[in-house]
């Protein structure tokens, strides 16, 4: 009885594991960073198409579920619902936008993409002013501000994308 319990236990284990690893298989997350400004996209910056001052993800059947932000003595994850969501951030003399439509889906990254330059690697671009930091960063639902702060470092921004 006992060595059936364990197995029993072992692979309802086994099972969620690869029920978690299945769920977080679809979030494709945009991380922004403070500190020499960085945009990491788990989808390649390569495979994002442009659309007039828009660079437009690639996934369009996914939406913004929700976006995680971390300040110094704040922070805060915002449920977007999967309805409209724009995420703006202030960094330096530069303004950086996502946006997604009406649903939560068709994410778009809006910026002057001038100030920036490729990263390590093909899913990071880095801004080219280092010495300036994240000043604001406030997130809408619809025409709802769910949070809006003043920012003096060490901020960092998560848009979660399934």
């Amino acid at each position: 009885m006992i060595r059936r319990r364990t197995w029993t236990g072992i692979l309802l284990a086994i099972g969620l594991s690869a029920a978690t690893c299945l769920w977080a298989g679809n979030d494709t997350p945009i991380i922004i960073g403070d500190g020499s400004l960085y945009i990491h996209s788990e989808i390649p910056w390569s495979h994002y198409t442009t659309d007039g001052t828009a660079k437009v993800h690639p996934e369009a059947a996914k939406a913004i579920t929700n976006v995680e932000i971390v300040m110094p003595n704040n922070g805060k994850t915002v449920d977007c619902g999967r309805k409209r969501c724009t995420i703006s951030i202030r960094y330096g003399a530069t303004d950086i936008v996502f946006a997604s439509g009406a649903n939560g889906k068709g994410l778009r990254f809006t910026t002057d993409h001038s100030t920036f330059h490729a990263g390590s690697d093909e899913k990071e671009i880095l801004h080219n002013d280092t010495g300036s930091k994240i000043s604001s960063v406030t997130v809408t639902r619809g025409r709802q501000i769910l949070f809006r702060e003043t920012a003096h470092g060490g901020t960092k921004v998560t848009i979660h994308y399934e």
